[in-house]
């Protein structure tokens, strides 16, 4: 599983090597203080959305122990890994949980994500399966906790040291921010990041963590 979990994210990296390249000029790139707010709030919100996409989730009940058994939550529920996500959760529904991934994300970028955290993965020679890591039905939210987290850090941006690239331009920018991890916090790095104008805002088009 975290073998499947790492090839997605695997490829979502790849989006990365073709940052330069994967966009055809046309008009010139905008100011950065005209898209510094709106570059600000996406990694800020990004933050939430990769909890779901790559982090731990959302707090859940588990199986079999004592208050389990007391209350008989999972009594005739099969054990395919999913467990009822808690009232107390961040998100109570996959529509809340779509909303603030497509509040940061490309539509492009985020539809790989959104199959494989509500709808599941299979390769493409059918050789491996990945379950949707979401699910809900009339009496719950389920987390899948068969589905690893890739991610177990959050990522800080020194914000004032934002620089745009050459090769952006009026709908496509390169943004280059320095930035370290709660884990790391001594390791800077120097993360570039692509944003797309759609729909009338600016959306990250690249991983964030």
């Amino acid at each position: 599983m975290k073998r499947i979990l790492a090839s997605l994210l695997a490829a979502t990296l790849l989006l990365m090597a073709g940052l330069f390249t994967g966009c055809s000029k046309r008009g010139p790139a905008p100011a950065p203080e005209d898209v510094y707010d709106r570059i600000v709030e996406c990694l800020e919100d990004a933050r939430e959305a990769n909890v779901l996409l790559f982090g731990a989730g959302l707090s859940v009940y588990p199986r079999g122990d004592a208050e389990d058994e007391l209350v008989h939550r999972y009594y005739g529920v099969n054990d395919d890994g999913m467990q009822f996500v808690t009232p107390y959760a961040k998100y109570t529904s996959l529509d809340e949980m779509r909303a603030v991934i497509e509040s940061v994300y490309s539509e492009e970028y985020r539809a790989s994500l959104m199959e494989s955290l509500f709808t599941g993965y299979v390769d493409s020679d059918m050789s491996a399966y990945m379950p949707a890591r979401f699910d809900e039905d009339e009496r719950s939210l389920y987390q899948n906790v068969y589905v690893d987290a890739l991610i177990d850090t959050v990522r800080l941006y020194d914000y004032a040291g934002m620089v745009m690239e050459e090769g952006s331009y009026d709908t496509c920018i390169y943004v280059t921010i320095p930035s370290y991890t709660d884990r790391n916090p001594g390791e800077w790095q120097k993360l570039t990041l692509t944003f797309v104008f759609e729909n009338g805002n600016w959306y990250l088009d690249s991983p964030s963590c």
